[in-house]
């Protein structure tokens, strides 16, 4: 399906010569192997599916329902230093699809989680979820938060946490850093054209540790817009942000911290009415890069570097 649709949009954005062309010629998931993450790339923030079942009502799902529910970092989850697992277990959850999804630093990080789903034959869940927390100055206590979350159904189940993280014995505390920022990316200006019909972004390469705090949209209407970050395959959400916008350029705050790796920036545009979200349809120029910081490579959906195209994400602003 997802391939069927980037193909359509292909040949609806190529001229019809071109056309005829063509055809002619820092976290770790769960320990165990029962969950995944299959979230679309194409969604720009967690979509209900509706109801399995007509005959569940929206109070039928809370944690009473369940068989049981443990959420703690003790055995077989643990807490050692800067680096904790997470044991969550579930059981007796309803058919249907499902997603637990953490906040490793719920109390002054509401906006980044992370879902992991789950098939929806799935009535029990038993996992030990790993991150580590970097960069600490001394003992930190941190307010994780689990969701149970029954798509379709309210209560989502949920369950808070605290651990106390430590710097690694032997280290010392980090100072001050000294941080620089700058932007990468063609400037809003650069905008040529609109586009409402798909969620679309940009691929890109991180290899120094940093925040993305902002970037710069063009919508041509007002309405929402939903900013999504993925990992490379696009299929484990790593955080999101939607917020109302009104036509023309502006700046959209962030604030993602970004360990070295691969990632997909995506920006959901189907809700902002005609002429859409402002994108670049010819002469973009990949890669944009600050050498040794960041270098965005390519269209979420590829085509981007081959057709220059570049979309809706513009003027990245990171500190490192």
């Amino acid at each position: 399906m997802m391939l069927t649709r980037r193909v359509e949009r292909l040949l609806r954005r190529l001229p019809p010569i071109a056309v005829l062309t063509l055809v002619a010629c820092g976290d770790s998931g769960p320990t165990s192997l029962t969950g995944s993450s299959d979230v679309p790339l194409h969604q720009a923030a967690p979509q209900s599916f509706g109801l399995a079942d007509d005959d569940i009502s929206l109070e039928d799902f809370d944690c009473g329902d369940l068989g049981s529910v443990h959420v703690r970092f003790s055995s077989p989850g643990y807490a050692e230093e800067d680096r904790v697992g997470l044991y969550v277990s579930f059981e007796g959850v309803p058919e249907g699809p499902k997603r637990v999804r953490i906040w490793w630093d719920y109390e002054n990080d509401p906006v980044h989680f992370r879902d992991f789903r789950f098939s929806d034959d799935t009535s029990d869940i038993d996992e030990v979820y790993e991150h580590q927390y970097l960069d600490l100055r001394g003992p930190t206590e941190m307010l994780v938060r689990v969701e149970l979350i029954r798509d379709g159904l309210t209560g989502n189940c949920p369950r808070n946490r605290r651990v106390l993280v430590t710097p690694p014995e032997g280290a010392s505390s980090p100072s001050a850093p000294s941080t620089q920022t700058a932007s990468v990316g063609p400037g809003i200006g650069s905008v040529d054209s609109y586009d409402f019909t798909y969620a679309d972004g940009v691929r890109f390469t991180v290899s120094t540790p940093l925040t993305l705090d902002s970037v710069w949209v063009d919508p041509g209407a007002a309405g929402t817009l939903g900013i999504s970050l993925w990992d490379s395959s696009g299929s484990v959400l790593l955080g999101s942000t939607s917020l109302a916008v009104s036509p023309g350029p502006q700046q959209v705050s962030l604030g993602f911290s970004l360990a070295p790796g691969d990632y997909i920036l995506t920006l959901d545009g189907t809700t902002i009415g005609f002429p859409g979200v402002g994108a670049t349809f010819g002469g973009a120029s990949y890669p944009y890069q600050i050498p040794g910081v960041i270098s965005l490579t390519d269209s979420a959906f590829g085509f981007g570097s081959f057709f220059g195209w570049y979309f809706f994400l513009y003027d990245w602003q990171v500190t490192w």
